[in-house]
């Protein structure tokens, strides 16, 4: 059987709301833990019962042959209901009252049977009096009390004649019957105590604080929890990161926020060093009374003369009494005050500290979002950037180069017209492709574009265009002809065709430049093959290789890298053979 605690750790949470089926299953699972202890005592109060009865035999009454009868019978029925919670299902627990109310009328019978508050009715009394609490908590306790202290007054009136008598009789029972009664009150209190404590585990468990959207600090979001399962009205997180020149301080107040920047040194110190990492029950801020948790649930007063908390704060806010609970979150110090708390106690003190520790977890996801959010921002600035020197400044330094080829040549003014008419078409092109760049990147547009694309038309643009643009022999073969790719894919191959391309023709001097594309299981390979002076080495190397020693093009490996791919590199016969394999659904 699992214990409560576990119970409530492996319970089922949906949007942030327990089921009610789940919170049955809570309370029937600690049932079924307290049915298995309860079953075992009965088996010992039956057996028990029976040696007080066979002890008692010389002085016998008058029925204690039923009595002896009686609790025969109840051993019995005691290993019967033994067996029965053992065998049964953790979370079916059925039967309790109905077992309960055997033991209550076994008891009001073995009363009248004896006729005394003492022998086997004192000894049953206790048990169903603790039993009633560990199932139905203060009721329990006190409905069972108050019919065992009616039985007991009873027999005790009917056999000494108290309180009209004085003897030693009529003392003992007034003595069981106070003891009966000193056990409801207090048992009612511990059931009453327990109910509330089992309130709380169960508000922890059935809400967790929202995840606020954007980089802002989740402030709001943390009162509105913590005043919720602290039940306070009012509240007041102040915070400093190591990282901002300023102190944050929000407020809460009747379902109110506010926040402040403040000045680095505003309200320093918020409490003593010496109390800096600990928790504190403020009973009384002007008195300077305070509990302070110094941990594993030891509790010291305050005896210092300084004020537990800053003065200034306290005068403020009005701070009289409050719990104070802090939390650290990467470099993020923060203290959270629960201000006019209704009689706070130790075990507020604990459930705060609980309630910190998933404020502590709220500013980690925020810290975390807004590092991912500035990673995210720095990779994208990285490929924009990437994307323009593939693109258009590839075209623009293939331009330059024509332009040059251009100012030397003796050709005649028509192929001067001819070949100036293409590099401004070329122009023009990179400046449409630009323009799609700069507004791809505008707000509500998807420039990570989905879909399909006519992938041969495409790459056979592009073929003309590095043509054009380098003046060489550019061939590419697609396989199989009618090969599909999402168009996200193709924009990134362009790229990659066009870089290598570049690369070859200005740095390489080739003149000749081939590539394939070709599909392999649930990869996309492309191979770019030309006849220039290649990177200075003759043999394959592979992705890890050039990463580690970081030699070929280094804006290929890049883009590979960020692919999930892999690029190689060899030396075949005449020709240097660039081969990139990426995923064909990233």
């Amino acid at each position: 059987m699992k214990p409560w605690s576990s119970a409530i750790s492996t319970a089922r949470v949906e949007n942030g709301l327990v089921k009610g089926t789940d919170r049955r299953t809570w309370i029937n699972t600690f049932r079924a833990r307290s049915d298995g202890v309860i079953a075992i005592a009965r088996i010992v109060v039956a057996i028990g019962s029976l040696w007080i009865i066979w002890l008692d035999a010389a002085v016998r009454p008058p029925r204690s042959d039923l009595a002896y009868w009686l609790l025969i019978a109840y051993l019995v029925y005691a290993i019967a209901a033994a067996l029965s919670v053992w065998k049964g299902q953790v979370h079916l627990v059925r039967g309790t009252f109905v077992r309960h109310m055997v033991d209550v009328v076994t008891l009001i019978a073995l009363a009248f049977l004896t006729g005394r508050v003492s022998g086997p009715v004192f000894m049953l009394m206790p048990f169903v009096q603790l039993t009633a609490t560990l199932h139905w908590l203060w009721r329990g306790a006190l409905w069972t009390g108050s019919i065992g202290i009616a039985v007991l007054a009873y027999l005790a009136i009917s056999d000494t004649g108290w309180p009209f008598r004085s003897d030693v009789d009529a003392a003992v029972a007034l003595s069981f019957i106070l003891s009966l009664l000193t056990a409801t009150i207090l048992l009612t209190w511990l059931g009453t105590h327990q109910e509330e404590v089992r309130s709380h585990l169960l508000r922890l468990v059935e809400r967790t604080p929202s995840v606020p959207e954007g980089r802002d600090w989740p402030a709001e979001a943390a009162l509105d929890y913590a005043t919720q399962m602290m039940r306070v009205c009012r509240a007041l997180l102040i915070w400093s990161d190591g990282d901002e020149p300023w102190t944050n301080l929000a407020i809460w107040k009747s379902g109110a926020y506010e926040v402040r920047r403040l000045s680095p040194s505003a309200y320093l110190p918020w409490t003593p060093q010496v109390l800096r990492h600990a928790s504190l029950l403020i009973i009384d801020a002007k008195r300077s009374r305070a509990l302070i948790h110094r941990g594993e649930g030891r509790f010291g007063r305050w005896r210092e003369d300084e004020p537990p908390i800053s003065p200034a704060l306290a005068a403020e806010f009005s701070i009289a009494s409050a719990i104070s609970v802090q939390f650290h979150a990467n470099d993020v110090e923060a203290r959270l005050f629960l201000l006019d708390p209704p009689a706070p106690t130790l075990d507020d003190v604990a459930m705060a500290e609980i309630v910190a520790d998933r404020l502590k977890t709220l500013f980690e996801q925020s810290i975390l979002l807004r590092r991912l959010s500035d990673a995210a921002a720095l990779e994208e600035r990285i490929k924009i950037g990437r994307d323009i020197h593939d693109g258009v400044l590839q075209a623009l330094a293939g331009t330059a180069l024509q332009l040059q080829a251009l100012r030397s040549s003796k050709a005649a003014p028509d192929e001067i017209d001819r070949r100036l008419i293409a590099i401004q078409a070329t122009l023009l092109e990179e400046q449409r492709d630009l323009r799609a760049l700069i507004r791809a990147l505008e707000p509500g547009s998807d420039h990570r574009r989905t879909g399909d694309s006519q992938l041969a038309l495409r790459l056979e643009a592009l073929a003309d265009r590095l043509r054009q643009q380098w003046s060489i022999d550019f061939r590419f073969i697609l396989d199989p002809k009618d090969l599909w790719l999402p168009a996200g894919i193709i924009d990134e191959l362009a790229r990659m065709i066009a870089e290598a391309t570049a690369n070859a023709a200005r740095h390489g001097q080739a003149r000749t430049i081939e590539a394939r594309l070709r599909l392999d299981g649930a990869a996309v390979v492309l191979t770019v093959d030309d006849d220039g002076t290649g990177f200075g080495f003759d043999r394959r190397l592979e992705h890890s290789e050039l990463e580690s020693s970081k030699v070929g093009p280094r804006s290929l490996r890049e883009r590979v890298s960020t692919w999930g791919g892999e690029l190689s590199i060899d030396k075949v016969e005449q020709w240097t053979r660039i081969t990139i394999k990426i995923p064909a659904h990233p």
